[in-house]
């Protein structure tokens, strides 16, 4: 019988990340570890209430659940390919007596963790493990590094931190975010400096985090689109499909993000035409095989796709979206956090590495999600108890990582 560990993760960062909805200075995850015959498999989760309604502890509480982990468990009896099928339909409800749906952080928490144990345990590559999944129609035969976004927050001073990037780093960048204030007036003027700053080659999107009005951004949308900006991400409240929809009648284009967790929010998007773009990422799509097939989904759409992140991921998520990013092709940008910034390089091996100077994130490559939990992130974290299939915590700190 497998043994099921939780962990909650609150490393500090080294330099926190503001943005006009959230000061972050801090991860805010859950990790999680399935234990059988000397195979470990790691997951995690970061989950945001403002994003899919769930925090630490919600996501702490569901997969504590026997009706959880029984079938997680029952899913590693199976053979590799059915059992990849039993974990993608695995459900982790988000209402603590087991309504309102499925908690997605969670989900992803899950869904990680027993994907990277079965490929271990079977001997699996992680990106063959995804076609053997049933995406081979969406992912590319090889894994190629990803040539990776530059996020730029309220933190630092955007024009600032660009210009004083050698020349031929700045000539690098195949896209730039730019982390929003709360008015889209005074963000147009920054966007279009930061554009004078970028090669002509480069993207260029604004990232408001929901916290625009929609008559605001439409009395500056002249302005913004001669700032150069490809696309606004996220700019109203979340899922507002029919301002979203007038922004794009005025030459504006966006990107979903909080507004898209599930095949009903792009469907949603659909009937209203209110998207050109949605941002996907592991933690709050429940997964990478609930990503893959949202991507699947976005796509027949007719909707590009980026890979993103949740700030202060720990190790299994990003490593999680590395082996997507660099699994897709044709993606409009992908994200690969600040990891190297945030956070000591000693809690995964191998450690978070990103070629900042060419600003490509290399294949981690080897079986599922090619990273282990180091002791230096368990020592960072507060085990947490799971009584019906695994031993309490401290049973739990003295096996091996």
């Amino acid at each position: 019988m497998p043994a099921f560990e939780l962990y909650e993760a609150r490393v500090p960062m080294a330099r926190a990340f503001r943005h006009a909805a959230k000061a972050r200075t801090a991860s805010s995850s859950v990790l999680m570890a399935v234990r059988e015959d000397g195979v470990t498999g790691w997951g995690e989760a970061a989950p945001r209430s403002y994003v899919t309604g769930e925090s630490v502890g919600s996501v702490l509480t569901a997969l504590a659940r026997s009706d959880v982990l029984g079938p997680a468990a029952e899913a590693l009896r199976l053979p590799f390919d059915e059992a990849l099928r039993a974990v993608a339909a695995l459900d982790p409800p988000s209402g603590p007596d087991g309504s309102a749906g499925t908690a997605r952080a969670a989900a992803a928490c899950l869904e990680t963790a027993l994907f990277d144990h079965l490929c271990r345990r079977d001997g699996v590559d992680g990106l063959d493990a995804l076609h053997r999944a049933g995406f081979g129609d969406v992912l590319a035969a090889r894994q190629a590094p990803a040539r990776v976004s530059t996020v730029l927050d309220l933190g630092r001073d955007p024009v600032a931190h660009l210009a004083g990037l050698p020349e031929q780093v700045r000539a690098a960048i195949p896209h730039l975010k730019l982390k929003a204030g709360p008015d889209p007036e005074p963000t147009a003027v920054l966007a279009a400096r930061v554009r004078a700053l970028l090669p002509a080659t480069a993207t260029l999107s604004v990232d408001a985090n929901c916290s625009w009005e929609a008559d605001a951004v439409l009395r500056q949308a002249d302005a913004l689109r001669a700032a150069g900006i490809d696309w606004l991400e996220e700019p109203l409240a979340p899922r507002r499909w029919r301002g979203l929809a007038a922004l794009r009648e005025r030459g504006l284009r966006i990107m979903l993000d909080e507004s898209c967790t599930s095949e009903s929010d792009l469907t949603a998007c659909a009937a209203h035409g209110a998207a050109d773009l949605v941002n996907l990422r592991i933690s709050k799509c429940g997964g990478p095989l609930r990503l893959l097939a949202l991507a699947r989904r976005a796509r027949t759409a007719g909707l590009g796709v980026q890979i993103g992140v949740q700030v202060g991921e720990v190790g299994p998520l990003w490593a999680t979206g590395r082996l997507v990013a660099t699994a897709l092709p044709d993606l409009v940008a992908v994200e690969a956090g600040r990891q190297d910034e945030w956070f000591p390089p000693d809690l995964t091996t191998p450690p978070y590495a990103v070629d900042r100077a060419a600003s490509l994130a290399p294949v981690l490559g080897g079986p599922g999600t090619g990273v282990r939990v180091t002791r230096a992130l368990l020592d960072r974290c507060t085990a947490h108890p799971v009584q019906p299939f695994g031993g309490p915590a401290e049973q739990t700190s003295r096996r091996t990582v």
